[in-house]
């Protein structure tokens, strides 16, 4: 049964929102510790050494987290913009979410397509979040963008 636009509800977009900010602007804290320690205590050399170490560290761990995330998110997104996705429609079959301890992989199938992901994982890409109450069921009727390894947009049919 195809199902039209209209009776798709649209759960998680590729977008702003999605990408992992958190993980870009954590090295900025240290970055303000090492330069606080640096100017409150400049005429203590240990103080001094210890900002500039913690300030050099968080700016290559900031430096790090742009080269990495910034290209993959403006890939995937300009992937998703200019419709290079591929979209299927189908129903969820043997989702297996992930377990309470240990490592936090899900996967499930849909429309012929097997899909797996890391609910911890600082992507911006679907990875069911929160861990353990994500929106993905068996047997539920759904519309995936993907592209690559990256789910860029999910729609779960809404009940009539």
């Amino acid at each position: 049964m195809h199902m039209t636009a209209d009776t798709y509800q649209t759960i998680y977009e590729l977008g702003f929102r999605s990408f992992p900010w958190l993980r870009v602007i954590q090295p900025i804290a240290f970055l303000a510790t090492g330069i606080l320690l640096i100017r409150l205590f400049k005429k203590k050399g240990l103080y001094v050494i210890l900002g500039g170490f913690v300030a050099s560290m968080a700016s290559l761990f900031l430096l790090l987290s742009l080269v990495i995330f910034v290209p993959d998110f403006i890939k995937l997104r300009t992937a998703y913009v200019s419709g290079k996705s591929e979209v299927l429609e189908g129903v969820v079959h043997d989702f297996r979410p992930a377990p309470t301890i240990g490592p936090g992989r899900e996967s499930f199938l849909a429309g012929g397509v097997s899909f797996s992901y890391n609910v911890l994982d600082d992507t911006p890409c679907f990875h069911n979040a929160p861990h353990h109450s994500g929106p993905i069921r068996e047997g539920l009727n759904i519309r995936i963008h993907y592209y690559e390894n990256c789910i860029q947009r999910v729609e779960i049919a809404s009940a009539r």
